[in-house]
């Protein structure tokens, strides 16, 4: 279905991403504080690890791409961490979000520039970005390898994609506690404070998920090379990093 964003452009989103949008739009405004709540703070953590390990851009005029970008989390610690990365631009279905993300930027983080579009189709040059990032929103994407293409697409030559995102877990104890709190345990505390439905449905989303050979595998197959992957919480939470081939 084609919708408009907040500049009159068309986007064509399919009926679970027009879904996505909506719970997204609701959510917006408890977004951030249930994150840290729920995450006890480790999201913070998992996406500085990230945002360290983007790769050094010489001339300090890096590019950075962040795909999903909700509130903007990563754009602004990675105004705040990496100076060699100037060109800061979000990209994200939900308006509801944006507008959150532009006005805790607006003071101190003017210079970072938000876009509502889809993973799918991202409004940008080809070969543009040493950097694309997409942080727990790939699972909401509908069409994957459409929204992987783009990504290759987007990216210089050598630039690197970055996936940080919750996948199935190992069958261990540790992964059974943690699936147990993700499903049972965080919806209802969310739904003291926000909408329940979209807590149910996120930890639901995991299981949407590929395991991370798989996906590894499926990386390759869409032309990425030097893949790597670091996990946490034995495996479900993961960090793939890629290549784009010179």
């Amino acid at each position: 279905m084609k919708v408009e964003n907040e500049n009159n452009q068309s986007m064509i989103l399919s009926d679970k991403s027009l879904q996505v949008q909506k719970m997204f739009d609701k959510i917006s405004r408890k977004y951030d504080f249930l994150n840290r709540l729920l995450s006890a703070g480790q999201d913070i953590r998992w996406r500085n690890y990230m945002i360290k390990k983007l790769p050094k851009v010489e001339n300090k005029s890096g590019t950075l791409y962040d795909i999903a970008c909700g509130t903007g989390d990563v754009l602004f610690s990675t105004a705040i961490l990496r100076n060699d990365y100037t060109n800061l631009t979000g990209f994200d279905i939900s308006n509801g979000m944006l507008e959150q993300a532009k006005a805790r930027g607006k003071a101190k983080f003017s210079h970072i520039h938000f876009i509502q579009a889809s993973a799918e189709s991202i409004p940008v040059n080809s070969n543009s970005a040493d950097a694309v990032t997409i942080s727990f929103g790939f699972r909401n994407v509908d069409q994957r390898e459409k929204a992987l293409q783009e990504f290759h697409r987007i990216l210089k030559p050598s630039g690197t994609l970055f996936i940080l995102e919750f996948f199935p877990s190992k069958n261990t104890f540790m992964s059974k506690l943690f699936d147990f709190y993700f499903k049972k345990i965080l919806p209802k505390i969310a739904g003291l404070f926000s909408d329940k439905s979209a807590y149910e449905y996120l930890p639901n989303s995991v299981s949407t998920m590929p395991d991370g050979d798989e996906f590894k595998n499926t990386l390759k197959e869409m032309g990425f090379i030097e893949i790597e992957q670091k996990c946490w919480l034995t495996g479900a939470t993961r960090l793939f990093k890629a290549v784009k081939k010179s």
